[in-house]
């Protein structure tokens, strides 16, 4: 048994991921199918409504009817239930090979047991076959194998590329892998008992498998394999096993919004329990049998009946209106983020919840920070407790994902339609929330020089990453809030005593001119323990204290120890996604940034050695305006 955090079941080891354990051991995650019958194994037992998490808004965005966290393993002992449940994992890759003597063998994708050398005899080179059995090396997966941009992973196709793309018979074949002292490519052979030979080198090309194979739409975590497969023929690209492009988990999360501010703690779990449990027969009740429903719930939990009749007629009230905002059309089309946030955005501005809820908002004036916050930022909240659900939604290979092809991804996860949940874990923590001045922001964006600027990048976007069609257009305050967020999340670290990998950012963009624009971001750490953390970054946003992490920032955005590279550059970073950012000035942890460090430019802050004029902040205006006084102290 392999032991993997559960939380890394959601990100980076989610569905379809390749996981490396101890003694060379390469697992991937199976598919929700598979997960099923983990979960049936807990039905049996005390039940899975313990692994059951509730989420409406989430739900109703990604069409699913519940979010179920990964079972946690635990040992059969006395008073404990729900035990020795796993995850399950197949092999992959299945090409192996013995470290001493280059022999290869293909697995089995199910087998569980330890492969050991039992090569043949060999003219050249080491040979393990008069070693003793017990002495014979463990055999290790091959670092080799190859993705389509359609999510398809495959081993490498050796047998064709050691052939040449010419017929072969594989019943007599025996492969070896030779490595020479050249330390590239050209010193890795590939030799067949047949006495063809072929060197690695090349097979990292563009295009090096055009002639040899195409992509035979291989889900290995749905046991899609060989002749299984259902063939797709898109061209494949090979990879090494652990290069960051071959998955890219797509998570998409939901800050709990609180239906109700007068009511406690105790109150609010009963309903979510209620609603865990019966939701869907609640909603589709008539007022009859909705009384008889309350009237067993509050015997069942000692509460008083006309209450929670109330509570459960104002929620079902607030989804209603909730869905007719869903169906209501746009003019434009919003992606799935933006409706999510958008609800985040308002109740956060209206400095919803409270002491007794799963999120806390306390709304700050900007007159009590010194003319620094007040010039450029509308609103300033602190965000004293918050709620976070994260959902594995599904993943892509070669490419990062984009948040509008999110739905179709999710089907990749299961065989089985009937599959009508997702894996998601639950957060708390605290929060910065900091909106943006509107107005300056439209003035900003609006200038020449600050389009030419985010077009660049925008291009290379296109160029780069394949999702992005000649119809997409960056938008030039998201880069501006993206950039700011880094650069705020990087001096805070300093500050507020967590690192910068345990500090996340949340991004509130919307480019559509109503007034319900977005324009802020929300800078928050989260973890997955009940207490979630310990207030220093909500201290670091108390007046006195947040203008100067801002202008530390600032001050810290004004040069970059790779200057004059960086802040010229025209292309830098994953597929050349950003301009003047690199892991000096501007990057962070993949933890803490939504878009995969992408998107980024420094320049927008502060402007450029040659164009000051594309800032978004003034440097001269940002000296003058630290310095006057703050109205509370």
């Amino acid at each position: 048994m392999k032991k993997i955090r559960q939380s890394q079941l959601i990100s980076p080891w989610g569905v379809g991921q390749i996981v490396n354990f101890p003694n060379d051991v390469s697992l991937m995650v199976c598919g929700l199918d598979a997960w099923e019958e983990s979960y049936k194994q807990a039905e049996l037992d005390a039940g899975i409504e313990e692994f059951i998490i509730r989420e409406e808004r989430l739900e109703k965005q990604l069409g699913v009817s519940q979010f179920r966290l990964p079972p946690d393993y635990r040992k059969k002992e006395k008073g404990v239930y729900n035990t020795g449940i796993t995850i399950p994992f197949v092999n992959f890759p299945l090409w192996y090979y013995c470290p001493r003597c280059g022999w290869m063998t293909k697995r089995s994708l199910y087998s569980g047991r330890t492969l050991y050398c039992t090569g043949t005899r060999y003219e050249k080179g080491l040979s393990c076959h008069e070693i003793k059995d017990y002495r014979r090396p463990r055999l290790i997966p091959v670092r080799f194998i190859t993705v389509c941009e359609e999510g398809h992973i495959e081993d490498f196709p050796f047998l064709e590329w050691v052939h040449r793309g010419d017929n072969y018979d594989s019943s007599s074949c025996r492969l070896r892998m030779m490595t020479g002292r050249n330390s590239s490519l050209s010193g890795i052979h590939i030799t067949c008992k047949c006495g063809a030979s072929r060197s690695m080198a090349g097979a990292f090309g563009d295009g090096a498998l055009e002639k040899v194979k195409e992509c035979g739409g291989h889900r290995p975590w749905l046991g899609e394999v060989d002749n299984k497969a259902k063939g797709c023929g898109k061209n494949l690209t090979v990879v090494q096993k652990g290069a960051s492009n071959v998955y890219f988990p797509i998570v998409k999360s939901a800050i709990y919004l609180p239906q109700h501010d007068d009511v406690d703690s105790r109150m609010a779990e009963i309903l979510e329990k209620v609603w865990r449990d019966s939701g869907t027969m609640i909603e589709g009740s008539d007022e009859k049998t909705l009384e008889v429903l309350v009237h067993v719930y509050s015997k069942e939990h000692n509460v008083n009946s006309k209450k929670l009749l109330e509570l459960i007629k104002s929620r079902l009230e607030q989804n209603r209106r909730n869905n007719q905002n869903i169906q209501k059309p746009q003019e434009k089309e919003e992606s799935l983020d933006v409706k999510i946030r958008r609800p985040e955005y308002q109740a956060i501005l209206d400095g919803v919840g409270g002491d007794r809820q799963d999120l806390c908002v306390n709304i700050k004036q900007t007159g009590e920070y010194r003319s620094l916050v007040s010039h450029y930022f509308n609103n300033i909240a602190l965000v004293h407790k918050l709620k976070e659900t994260r959902a594995f939604v599904g993943f892509t290979r070669r490419v990062p994902p984009d948040s509008h092809n999110v739905v179709k991804k999710k089907f990749d996860l299961t065989i089985k339609s009937k599959v009508n949940w997702l894996p998601a874990i639950v957060v708390r923590g605290e929060g910065i929330f900091i909106d943006f001045n509107r107005n300056k922001l439209a003035e900003w964006a609006e200038r020449k020089s600050v389009i030419e600027r985010v077009k660049t990048l925008e291009n290379n976007l296109k160029r780069k990453t394949s999702y992005y069609d000649e119809k997409f257009k960056l938008n030039p305050k998201f880069v501006l809030l993206h950039t700011f967020a880094h650069l705020l999340i990087n001096q805070l670290s300093f500050e507020c005593g967590y690192g910068s990998s345990s500090l996340r950012e949340r991004i509130y963009c919307s480019h559509d001119g109503s007034d319900e624009e977005m324009n802020g971001i929300l800078i928050y750490t989260a973890s997955n323990d009940s207490e979630g953390s310990l207030g220093g970054l909500v201290r670091q946003g108390l007046p006195g204290r947040l203008e100067n992490s801002i202008y530390a920032a600032l001050q810290n955005a004004r040069w970059c120890s790779s200057d004059p590279v960086c802040i010229q550059s025209l292309g830098q970073g994953p597929d050349s996604c950003n301009l003047a950012a690199c892991h000096n000035c501007t990057l962070l942890p993949e933890t803490s940034c939504e878009f995969g460090n992408r998107m980024l430019d420094r320049a927008l802050i502060l402007g450029s050695d040659i164009d000051e004029s594309i800032g978004y902040f003034s440097l001269s205006e940002i000296d003058d305006l630290i310095k006057e006084p703050s109205l509370v102290l």
